[in-house]
């Protein structure tokens, strides 16, 4: 079970197989990929039918088709001279993006994914705050990496309890402000929920208090403007807002890009002065990373435009549509908060929502489940490549298993 957004005391385990010797002689290739495909087999389930984690699906298949083509590149500052094309590729999928948020002067870097995006945002927001005991104030539901970041960074947090609707309040947001604040944090939306945090009243308030605030928008950033092209009523969340200082999206989410492939913006270049890259020859904390990450980012964007991406954000609100729909029209069983994008969530005040999620899986359907408070849920997060037919089995599935559920009660 995925616990990745819930509160847990305990300690998680790290489950290791029994000690392996490192092997002597090599093995005959057919052998090993007979191995590889016999244990991808015993997964519970395939990945069509995986509707539990926004990255289980494959990349546009033109990433595909560059991998030969990009073979043996890679990029990282230092060596910007070796593979000048990997480096001219990042920075202009840089570019391409940044102009969608809201912000064609933009610069950053891809970076492995969410966790590093935000982990960076802390650092330059510390470095750049110049306090002695540095402070964050952000919403409680926040990416765990903020957690993490904090620790690593010697940061504290300040985190704001939420409403029922998942917004923060802003008045205790104002209270926990001080001399040593550094930055405020907003997510578009946060991944527990799918809900959008107030960007606009956080980024007036970053100006007035000359504050740095980043932006999550880890599914967001590659599905909110197109949603928008479309006609749903997406409110300002990026760079088109003056106070907003930085901002991360993952391209493996809701971008069609491999894993991982994430993108760390900054407003504006001088704030890289913070980061004391003289002494490390890099801005991130991932140092060399494969071309053909940087290569897939950039011709995906070029392969779809806005165009491909509007159809992709279109097909995607149409599963999530379906699913939501399927849940409310099963009796006993109700959504916790309307999706916004990719989330959807759901309990039952009648039925054990554990064993749904178990019956679920047994049937080979994804899912995730956990704990809000004293009530068990099922969260999803669908990856666009999820097809109608899928969406339409999924929600059958569903039916069958909280059928069983009581039948057997």
């Amino acid at each position: 079970m995925a616990r990745e957004f819930d509160r847990t005391e305990e300690r998680p385990s790290v489950p290791m197989p029994p000690p392996l010797d490192f092997p002597e002689h090599g093995s005959p290739e057919a052998d090993v990929l007979a191995e590889v495909e016999a244990r991808f087999a015993k997964d519970p389930y395939p990945v069509e039918r995986n509707f539990g984690v926004s990255y289980v699906g494959p990349p546009h298949q033109i990433a595909e088709q560059i991998r030969p083509i990009a073979a043996g590149s890679f990029f990282v500052e230092w060596a910007r001279d070796m593979n000048p094309a990997a480096d001219l590729f990042e920075k202009e999928a840089v570019r391409m993006l940044g102009s969608l948020l809201g912000h064609r002067d933009a610069v950053g870097f891809i970076t492995s994914g969410g966790t590093e995006s935000n982990l960076l945002a802390l650092r330059l927001a510390r470095n750049l705050g110049g306090k002695s005991e540095p402070e964050v104030v952000l919403p409680t539901t926040a990416h765990y990496s903020f957690r993490l970041g904090a620790e690593l960074l010697g940061l504290r947090l300040r985190e704001v309890d939420v409403d029922d609707a998942m917004r923060p309040d802003m008045r205790q947001v104002e209270r926990w402000l001080n001399r040593n604040t550094v930055a405020l944090v907003g997510s578009a939306p946060e991944g527990n929920f799918g809900q959008l945090d107030p960007i606009e009243e956080l980024a007036d308030l970053a100006q007035r208090k000359g504050l740095y605030l980043h932006v999550d928008a880890a599914f967001g950033g590659f599905a909110l403007p197109f949603l928008r092209d479309l006609g749903y009523a997406i409110p300002p969340f990026d760079f088109s807002l003056p106070g907003v200082s930085s901002m991360m999206t993952d391209g493996h989410k809701l971008g069609l890009l491999p894993v991982a492939t994430g993108f760390f913006l900054i407003r504006d270049e001088a704030m890289l002065d913070a980061i004391p890259a003289e002494f490390t020859g890099i801005h991130i904390i991932t140092a060399t990373k494969p071309g053909d990450h940087a290569v897939a980012a950039w011709s995906v964007m070029r392969r779809l435009g806005r165009e491909g991406y509007r159809e992709s954000a279109r097909h995607l609100m149409e599963v999530v549509d379906i699913v939501a729909t399927g849940i409310e029209n099963i009796d006993g069983l109700r959504l916790l908060i309307r999706p916004l994008l990719a989330v959807v969530n759901f309990t039952s005040d009648r039925d054990d929502v554990e064993r749904i999620y178990l019956e679920l899986r047994r049937r080979g359907w994804g899912a995730t489940y956990g704990h809000d408070g004293s009530q068990g849920r099922i969260r999803l997060s669908i990856h666009p490549h999820r097809d109608i037919d899928h969406a339409h089995g999924w929600v059958a599935a569903l039916k069958e298993s909280v059928r069983a559920v009581r039948d057997d009660a």
